[in-house]
């Protein structure tokens, strides 16, 4: 692996089971029907791992894969209660020689605990306890002391327990369901930005039916996305979201220029925006950049239009695409390139599955059209009557 880690085998859909990987190691494990076993050489960490994994095996199997055996309150919480009472004599046994992985591994059990507890609660069961019913161990489960690291995204299982300890949460405070108080109150239980990232984007950006929608929660709650990966998985939901037909709100993007500055199609409220897509391998695009500049030289003069080039490139031949624009001329127009090794958010919002590609937005921030003419077939006239409006 990249990095030392928890990892998964088995099937995600049905049942999968943690291991710890370091690299270079002999692991040996049995998957069962509902259960896993080591068997045969394995890292001292991954027997002291399956510990716990084994001590657990019954009440996670109960409590999250509910619809693989019958279990209600009745049942689970004689066993819960017996199964917390052990939990200081399990953690005195963990001692696999790596004091790093042992530290986290306690860690992890104090998350399973709260995670199996709180989702057997938000689950479909034959009978349902009232607030009464409940052991003791469910008033300990919230606390100001918890989520106040990222460690819980260390676990396979992470970025689910966010939810779901944010949910018992709200469902013990005693409030009446409001569904912006429980976005708000749900947050209040996650301490650090990339914990609130991580819940909006599993629990709330997943349910979005449209752009306009996207829009209004990156207003509200894009400061809390604070991660490359946090950012570009909101990007992939609104680029599904967006719809490209004139009069739609343009998708907002922020790629650097040659200097490395960063700039963002809203840096241009209020003027008509020309975005020529190209990209340097690209035959069909060298050839109109001459009738693109001079449309942009016929414009220079004025403050209400903007000309931007956007190079589909990717970031390995920059250099290519920074003596592409000294060898065409292109120096004099702001030139952007998304920098990256994959297919960009900009390219997946506006479709460009070829080039070159002529985009016009409007001083409101809207599309005119996705697809204008290109230079010297009719681009122009367009930007000559929109200009005159």
């Amino acid at each position: 692996p990249e990095k030392p880690g928890f990892y998964t085998v088995g099937n995600d859909k049905q049942m999968d089971f943690v291991v710890y990987v370091k690299g270079g190691d002999k692991i040996n494990i049995n998957i069962l029907e509902n259960k896993a076993e080591l068997a045969g050489k394995n890292t001292k960490e991954n027997v002291a791992l399956y510990k716990w994994e084994d001590f657990a095996a019954d009440v996670r199997l109960k409590s999250v894969y509910f619809m693989l055996t019958i279990s209600n309150y009745k049942d689970f919480f004689p066993e819960f209660t017996v199964f917390v009472s052990k939990l200081d004599s399990i953690k005195k046994k963990i001692k696999s020689g790596n004091a790093e992985f042992d530290a986290l591994l306690k860690k992890k059990i104090d998350y399973d605990v709260d995670y199996y507890a709180a989702v057997f609660l938000q689950t479909p069961r034959t009978a349902h306890p009232e607030r009464q019913d409940w052991p003791e161990f469910y008033n300990t489960i919230i606390s100001d002391d918890k989520f106040t690291t990222d460690d819980v995204l260390l676990f396979p299982q992470g970025a689910r327990m966010i939810g779901i300890y944010a949910s018992f949460g709200y469902m013990t405070s005693g409030k009446k369901y409001d569904p912006v108080d429980y976005q708000s109150t749900c947050l209040g239980y996650l301490k650090t930005d990339r914990l609130k990232g991580e819940y909006l984007l599993r629990n709330v950006f997943a349910g979005l039916k449209s752009y306009d929608q996207y829009l209004s929660l990156m207003d509200r709650y894009g400061k809390y996305l604070v991660t490359p990966s946090l950012k570009a998985r909101a990007e992939a939901i609104g680029t599904a979201l967006y719809d490209t037909a004139p009069g739609s709100i343009a998708a907002d993007f922020t790629y650097p220029d040659v200097n490395g500055k960063e700039v963002s199609l809203s840096d241009f409220k209020g003027k008509v925006v020309l975005v020529d897509v190209w990209a340097t391998w690209c035959c069909s695009c060298l050839k109109k950049i001459p009738l693109f500049l001079q449309l942009a030289d016929k414009y220079r003069y004025r403050n209400d239009v903007a000309f931007i080039t956007i190079s589909i490139d990717r970031s390995k031949v920059r250099p290519k695409w920074l003596k592409a624009l000294q060898e065409h001329g292109m120096t004099g127009l702001l030139n952007l390139i998304p920098d990256m090794d994959h297919v960009s958010p900009f390219e997946e919002a506006y479709h460009c599955s070829s080039v070159p590609r002529y985009i016009i937005i409007d001083g409101k921030g809207n599309i005119v059209t996705a697809f204008a003419p290109s230079p010297g077939d009719g681009l122009e006239v367009l930007v000559e009557s929109i200009l005159n409006q």
